[in-house]
């Protein structure tokens, strides 16, 4: 049987359930705009809604045959986005399922490994990404200034915006720590890669899907002298005999010097 979902964590945990239900073996889980191969899996397919009551139930039946550990490595694995990540988290659960708590400590067991494995990779780069965030005071567009907007006309409103490219989905994660600490601010968090973003406003946040912007949000004044003081300070505190670039390089790399703002200018 094919399982298509929409491609989120609730989703992914409802087709799991439907297919734990309907007592097979084998199973293939399908996001949104990828087809089912010609191969085993080419026949029966089910389309499954994302229910968040079906989604809780099977978390508390996961946490508490397993563990709630256990269930938080299978959240992170899933945001990892790699390949065949829906059959690989099946066995998973299958196996957690089976064996209970003991499956925390098969690390040395297929498929424990690899979903172990990627778990760390997601919770690293969040973490990661916690300090390399740079929101940036922009006067947004009444009509939101994303693709699709409705074109109101009315004074444009100020938040506070980071453009990010994680490798991996990281948004659900990161989203709750910047709330606890920007929550007297509406911000917002722009995924490129993924065209996604969290939203907070009023101390509330969530998650946004299909976003592109339909123009560059504009920095306010207060923004743009700040950003010309930052960058004065990162260059000028540095002492130039001790410069070193590698080392720069392994606690910054570059892929996160894009969207830094201190890093602006600088070859």
């Amino acid at each position: 049987m094919c399982y298509r979902y929409d491609g989120t964590f609730e989703g992914f945990l409802c087709a799991v359930a439907a297919h734990l239900e309907s007592g097979g073996t084998e199973g293939e889980f399908l996001r949104p705009g990828v087809e089912a191969g010609a191969g085993l899996f080419a026949g029966d397919s089910r389309d499954v809604a994302t229910e968040r009551a079906t989604a809780l139930r099977f978390r508390v039946r996961f946490v508490t045959a397993v563990s709630r550990e256990a269930f938080a490595t299978l959240r992170y694995a899933f945001h990892s986005e790699a390949a065949g990540i829906e059959r690989l988290l099946l066995r998973y659960v299958e196996l957690g399922l089976k064996e209970g708590r003991r499956v925390q400590h098969m690390l040395a067991k297929e498929p424990v490994c690899s979903v172990y494995r990627l778990s760390r990779r997601v919770a690293h780069e969040a973490h990661r990404f916690t300090g390399f965030v740079r929101f940036r005071e922009v006067a947004w567009p009444a009509d939101g200034g994303l693709a699709g907007g409705d074109g109101r006309d009315g004074p444009a409103v100020s938040l506070m915006y980071a453009r990010i490219e994680p490798e991996t989905d990281i948004l659900p994660f990161i989203a709750p720590y910047f709330r606890e600490r920007l929550g007297d601010r509406p911000w917002m968090i722009h995924d490129l890669r993924r065209s996604a973003l969290a939203l907070c406003y009023r101390g509330s946040w969530r998650l946004v899907s299909g976003v592109s912007l339909a123009a560059q949000p504009g920095y306010t004044a207060g923004e743009e002298l700040c950003s010309r003081l930052w960058r004065s300070y990162f260059q000028r505190m540095a002492i130039p005999e001790r410069h070193n670039p590698r080392l720069q390089q392994s606690l910054v790399p570059l892929r996160f010097r894009a969207h830094l703002v201190e890093f602006d200018g600088v070859e």
